[in-house]
């Protein structure tokens, strides 16, 4: 019969289980999780007592107690079973051995024995085997001692591979996890790779919770025709809890040495990065350039519920910075970098938003307008003017400067309000709305400018209407149980015309007539250019539903009819607008079967017979690790150019461990190929291996826009990546960054959800 002894005044020490960046799972197939006993379940961490059962006890002269056959010791979460167990209270010890078991939540351990000295509070198993039990981490140690200072592994070996594979391990003389400083120490570590050694680790510090520490982070190493050999070895410097630093010395066997660095912080009102990039000289570009740097700065600050302020800066020293040695913050086909810092106030009866802002064009082309600064300010929510009418407002002013154009200098005060009545139900929604928009322009030049140049005021009324239905029916799909949804929508534009000739593009240009711009109030980014309409825009979306409501099919179908033919202006930025009437603009996509999906959008101009703009493309998506897709787009006039791509993108694995993915870009006006990756990857449970090849079109900055996808010339490069699960970063190692790596990364499509 199981007997009971409760030890009051006993001391008991826990063991600190090992923590070395353990991996989680991969599977259930890489390492089965530690199958803990039922008991453990019951155990409440609070509870001090110790107590032990077992299926014999011998009590001699109370000095000491001996228990025998199934010996259970329970002490807050822990649980250790042993053959036998003998507890003496004159040398205050307890001793269990014959093959112990020892469980918490977090920890297995088998061992040949298990000594408690109970005096000086310290534990001793030897010949351990432990085991996490949520993580991929294990390993062995000739003897686990811990004590109130620490707990230490004599001749260590520690692995994230399941049992019966030992493809990596870390072996260490002596592991030391000092009580409560969240570091442990390795002396004398070998890193081995099946039994054979690769390097040696005199000293090696590693965190066992979530704090942080200088020290040496993975390198990074690839080749390039551009760079060459390309080897990165980052430096991380834990400075403060909130704020820490990366240095990252670059070398490129065909350019020379770089230094990059990374500074982050983290506060109660303010986040952000700075990063620094700097080469003395490049051997490259030794007769071009002189240093190169590139200096990005992000920045938020809450300064209160209702203040928020915001920075993004890049700058870099030359245009071809990015397309030849590339950053972590910018894409190598980016052609303009973003400038920006803004205060916002969001208040209850007001929103502003002060900003200034501006943009560097990389290349030989003509640079953009800065808005320094821009003030907007607008009613925070609509004001309610009765039962059924509301009011808005909305007002901005911006002052703009561009040295290289004609107009050098402006300022423009701009003032919108509203009258809207909104009728919202779950079956139609009808919003009927006024508006006058009233801009104001002082405008300067470097040369003379006529009195209606220099100053001009603009007033414009707005009336628009617009409803929609929304009406739904049962529907048979192939046999099944369905719903069908349609939602027709009409709308009624009203802007008189006015010669805008004579004013300047400054944050101006054409949006997309894709199907929902087609219900768009104005055409045009920014406010220097506000189209024409008389009109009237009809459309149409109809969904499949199946009987659990997943959607199956979306088809979008509109365009607009003018009741007034628009004025014929020379602007360059309008005169592709049709005459009389617009392009027709649909949507569709399809989920056709299981987990194939069809998706295309177009623009048509109906009355030049001419397709604008098209794109399509034919997805299968199986999972994270299974993927195809094949894509067409087309522009007939991007800055001037026709574009039409044809994109093939693949992921399949291979077998159980290795995976191919490939993808190729061609362009199909100028006849050759733009972009293409191919790259396989071998991953196991507790270590990965990747290659990948590329080759792209360079972008040359200072070969005019026409011809660059004619002649810019092709980079090839080559890479390899390991990565040790749990000793290692496998951030980064799935195959959607795989193929986000060449200049077209992989989208995937906007599935249909519920």
């Amino acid at each position: 019969m199981k007997q009971g002894l409760s030890l009051a005044g006993l001391l008991w020490v826990a063991m600190t289980p090992l923590q070395v960046n353990a991996a989680p799972l991969a599977s259930q197939t890489c390492q089965q999780p530690v199958q803990l006993p039922d008991i453990l379940k019951d155990l409440n961490e609070q509870d001090s007592r110790i107590r032990i059962f077992s299926d014999n006890v011998d009590l001699q002269e109370n000095q000491s107690a001996e228990f025998s056959g199934k010996v259970q010791i329970l002490h807050r979460d822990t649980l250790l079973q042993a053959p036998k167990a003998r507890y003496d209270t004159r040398a205050q010890t307890l001793r269990a051995d014959g093959g112990i078991e020892y469980f918490n939540p977090a920890l297995s351990v088998s061992s040949q024995f298990f000594e408690a000295d109970i005096s000086q509070n310290r534990v001793t198993l030897g010949d351990a085997r432990y085991q996490f039990v949520e993580n991929a981490g294990r390993g062995e140690a000739s003897a686990m001692v811990a004590s109130n200072e620490a707990l230490v592994l004599r001749q260590a070996v520690f692995t994230t591979c399941p049992e019966q594979d030992d493809s990596w391990g870390l072996h260490a003389e002596e592991i030391s996890i000092a009580a409560d400083s969240g570091w442990g120490e390795a002396r004398n570590a070998v890193f081995k790779i099946k039994d054979i050694p690769i390097f040696y680790i005199p000293y090696l510090t590693f965190p066992v919770d979530d704090q942080r520490k200088s020290g040496l982070l993975v390198p990074k190493v690839g080749s390039s025709q551009s760079t060459g050999i390309d080897i990165e070895l980052p430096y991380y410097l834990n400075l403060a809890e909130n704020y820490d630093l990366t240095l990252t010395p670059r070398f490129m066997s065909n350019r020379g040495a770089q230094l990059k660095s990374q500074l982050r912080y983290l506060t109660s009102e303010h986040s952000g990065l700075l990063q620094l990039e700097y080469m003395g000289s490049d051997d490259e570009k030794a007769n071009d350039f002189g240093a190169r740097y590139l200096t990005h700065l992000t920045n938020r600050s809450d300064f209160s519920d209702k203040w928020r302020g915001y920075i993004d800066f890049t700058d870099v020293s030359d245009s071809a910075y990015l397309t030849e040695l590339g950053s972590d913050y910018t894409n190598q086909s980016d052609t303009q970098l973003y400038r920006e810092a803004s205060l916002s106030y969001f208040g209850e009866q007001v929103h502003s938003h002060l900003k200034m802002q501006g943009f560097e064009i990389l290349g030989n082309y003509n640079q953009a307008y800065k808005a320094i600064p821009q003030l907007s300010v607008a009613s925070a929510a609509p004001i309610a003017l009765g039962n059924w009418l509301e009011a808005s407002w909305f007002s901005q002013y911006a002052h703009f400067r561009n040295d290289q154009a004609f107009y050098n200098a402006a300022d423009r005060l701009h003032i919108e309000p509203t009258l809207r009545i909104p009728i919202i139900t779950s079956a139609i929604e009808f919003t009927a709305e006024t508006s006058l928009l009233y801009t104001y322009y002082q405008q300067d030049s470097l040369s003379s400018l006529t009195e209606e140049q220099a100053e001009i005021t603009r007033t414009l009324p707005k009336v628009r209407l617009h409803a929609k239905v929304n009406m739904e029916r049962e529907y048979d799909w192939f046999g099944e149980p369905a719903l069908q949804t349609f939602e027709p929508q009409i709308q009624y534009l009203y802007i008189p015309y006015r010669d805008q000739s004579n004013i300047g593009l400054y944050d101006t240009t054409r949006l997309q007539d894709d199907y929902y711009g087609l219900f768009r109030q104005n055409r045009f980014s920014g406010l220097d250019r506000i189209n024409e309409a008389n009109q009237i825009t009809l459309g149409g979306t109809t969904r499949f539903y199946d009987n659990t409501e997943n959607e199956l099919f979306r088809f979008s179908l509109g365009q607009i009819f003018f009741l007034k033919d628009p004025e014929i202006t020379a602007n360059t930025i309008t005169q592709d607008l049709p005459s009389t009437e617009s392009m027709l603009a649909s949507e569709m996509i399809w989920n056709w079967y299981r987990r194939w999906y069809v998706s295309s959008a177009l623009q048509y101009d109906i009355e030049q017979n001419k397709l604008i703009k098209s794109s399509a493309s034919l997805d299968y998506r199986g999972s994270e690790n299974t993927l195809f897709q094949l894509n067409h787009r087309y522009s007939r006039a991007v800055s001037g150019v026709e574009i039409q791509q044809l994109g093939v993108i693949g992921a399949f694995p291979i077998d159980k461990n290795w995976q191919l993915i490939a993808s190729y870009y061609r362009d199909v006006t100028n006849h050759r190929m733009i972009d293409a990756n191919i790259g396989l990857q071998y991953e196991s449970c507790c270590w990965a291996v990747r290659f990948v090849a590329r080759r792209q079109v360079q972008a040359d900055f200072d070969t005019a826009v026409d011809n660059v996808n004619q002649f810019a010339e092709l980079d090839s490069g080559f890479s390899v990546q390991f990565v040790f699960k749990g000793f290692g970063d496998k951030a980064g190692f799935g195959v959607a960054d795989m193929l986000s790596n060449g200049i077209f990364s992989y989208r995937r499509p906007y599935l249909l959800t519920n």
